[in-house]
């Protein structure tokens, strides 16, 4: 097993569709989670959100990359900020 730098972008694709990840300050509880996955989750072509508190990560698999801009837009509504891809 290989460790992967904080700093490289993790996106891979794969034949169920491409998974990107992406750090989200502010999450505190499953409450939290559950808003920053339900706004990722009504953008078009995504499949699964995973939001993880504990480490601020939210794994996306969408049938198409996804535009950072939207990504952001969608944290931001539920209230939080999008610090990037982890």
């Amino acid at each position: 097993m290989t460790a992967q730098s904080d700093t490289t972008p993790q996106t891979t694709s794969a034949e169920d569709g491409v998974t990107a990840v992406y750090q989200v300050t502010g999450m505190t509880c499953g409450h939290c989670e559950g808003a920053v996955a339900s706004e990722i989750g009504g953008l078009a072509g995504v499949s699964s959100v995973r939001a993880e508190a504990a480490t601020g990560r939210v794994t996306v698999v969408s049938a198409a990359p996804l535009d950072d801009a939207a990504v952001r837009s969608a944290v931001d509504e539920a209230g939080y900020e999008l610090a990037g891809r982890a």
